[in-house]
C-alpha cells in the first residue's frame, strides 16, 4: 500500500450513532449507545469479547438492525437503510473472499453487483490494486495468496466502490506479528492519503494504538472512554481502561488520611500519596504506568522482592512479589543483569503519575 502524510480528519460529525440498543434471546448487548466519528477520522473499537464491538460494527454496517436508537451518515438518517444501499465497506477477519475467482475478479464483484459499465470496471479494479501494490497479481487465484496478500486484496474490493465509510473486522488477526504492524501502517497511510473515515474493530491494545486518531474502549456494551491513544493511556478514565489499555503496576488500598488535594493511601506495600478527593475509609485502587516508576527512591516508595526481571530488547521489566489483588511493575531502560529474584529492590515514583479510582464493590 502507497500513501503520504494525508490530510487532518475533520472535526464535525460525520458518523452519528444516537442512543442505539441492542438485544440477544433478551438479554441486552447494548443500549443507550452514543457514538460519533468525524470526517476523515480513523477510530478503533478496542475491547475484550463479547463487549459487543462487532455488533456496534454490524450495526452501523447494517447487517444488524438495532432495537432503539438511530445512524446517521454524513446528516442523513441511515437507520432503515438496508446495507446494500448504504454504500459501506466492510473487510472482514476471513476478508471473505471468493476462492474460486482470480485477484481482478475478486475486487470486480462489488462494482458488476452496482451494475457499474463494463467498460469502467477495468481502469477501476486496477487503480484499486495499485494502491495496494497487487496490480501483477491480477490474474492470480486468490487461493494462491499469501494472508498479507490476501488482506490486501479485500483492502482493494472494499475501496474500490468509493464507499463513505471503511470498517474492518479484526482484519490482521490471521497476520503473523511482523506482517500485522507493516499492514498496520501501510493502511493507515493508505487511508490517511484518501481521506477516508474508517472504524477498526479489535481486542489488540497496541494495535489500536497504532492505527487510531482516537479509540473507543467498551466493556459490557457501554464505552468507558473515548479519547486520543496518548489520553487513553497517560490519564485512563477507569481502572477498566487502566488495565485494558498498556501494562500498570497495581494495588488495593483505602484512603486513611486528606490532606487538601493529596489523599493518603494505606496498601498491603506501604502507605502511597495520591490526588484525588475520594473520603477517608474509601477503598481504591493506585495505579501508576511501569516506565514512570524507577528503582530508586521518589515522593512514593515501596519495597518490593523481585520475582522476575523479564529482559524485553531495549528495557527489562521488573515484576515484584505482590498480593493476590495487586501487580506490581517497573520498566527500566537498557539490559538488567544484576537482578536476581528475591532480590529486594525499591519502586519510587512521582504522586501526579499516581492514578486513583474508587475499587469496585
Amino acid at each position: 500500500m502507497q500513501g503520504s502524510a494525508g490530510t487532518e480528519p475533520d472535526k464535525r460529525a460525520y458518523l452519528d450513532v444516537v442512543g442505539v440498543g441492542k438485544a440477544f434471546k433478551g438479554t441486552t448487548v447494548m443500549s443507550d449507545m452514543d457514538f460519533r466519528v468525524a470526517r476523515g477520522e480513523l477510530v478503533s473499537l478496542l475491547g475484550p469479547s463479547g463487549c459487543g464491538k462487532t455488533t456496534l460494527l454490524r450495526i452501523i454496517a447494517g447487517l444488524t438492525s438495532a432495537d432503539a436508537g438511530d445512524i446517521l451518515l454524513d446528516g442523513r438518517a441511515i437507520t432503515r437503510v438496508p446495507a446494500h444501499r448504504r454504500n459501506i465497506s466492510v473487510v472482514f477477519q476471513s476478508y471473505a473472499l471468493f476462492p474460486h475467482l482470480t485477484v481482478a475478479e475478486n475486487v470486480a464483484f462489488g462494482l458488476r453487483a452496482r451494475s457499474v459499465p463494463k467498460g469502467d470496471i477495468a481502469p477501476k479494479v486496477s487503480e484499486a490494486l495499485q494502491l495496494v501494490r497487487m496490480r501483477d497479481f491480477a490474474d492470480r487465484p486468490v487461493a494462491a495468496l499469501s494472508g498479507g496478500q490476501q488482506q490486501r486484496v479485500a483492502v482493494a474490493r472494499a475501496l474500490v466502490v468509493d464507499p463513505v465509510l471503511l470498517l474492518l473486522d479484526e482484519p490482521f488477526s490471521a497476520l503473523d506479528r511482523k506482517l500485522r504492524e507493516t499492514m498496520q501502517v501501510e493502511l493507515k497511510s493508505l487511508l490517511r492519503d484518501r481521506g477516508m473515515t474508517a472504524i477498526f474493530v479489535t481486542h489488540d491494545q497496541e494495535e489500536a494504538m497504532g492505527v487510531s486518531d482516537r479509540i473507543a474502549v467498551m466493556n459490557s456494551g457501554q464505552i468507558e472512554q473515548f479519547a486520543t491513544p496518548s489520553e487513553l493511556y497517560a490519564r485512563p478514565r477507569s481502572s477498566f481502561v487502566m488495565d485494558f489499555v498498556g501494562l500498570s503496576t497495581r494495588m488495593r488500598g483505602r484512603v486513611s488520611k486528606t490532606d487538601g488535594p493529596v489523599m493518603q493511601i494505606d496498601t498491603a506495600n506501604g502507605m502511597v500519596l495520591a490526588q484525588g478527593d475520594y473520603g477517608v475509609g474509601t477503598e481504591v485502587t493506585v495505579g501508576v504506568r511501569p516506565e514512570l516508576i524507577t528503582p530508586v527512591a521518589g515522593e512514593n516508595t515501596i519495597k518490593v522482592t523481585l520475582a522476575d526481571a523479564m529482559v524485553l530488547g531495549a528495557k527489562t521489566q521488573l515484576h515484584g512479589a505482590s498480593h493476590p489483588e495487586d501487580r506490581l511493575l517497573c520498566e527500566v531502560p537498557g539490559i538488567q543483569t544484576n537482578l536476581t529474584r528475591g532480590q529486594d529492590v525499591t519502586f519510587g515514583w512521582s504522586v501526579k503519575d499516581t492514578l486513583v479510582y474508587e475499587a469496585p464493590r
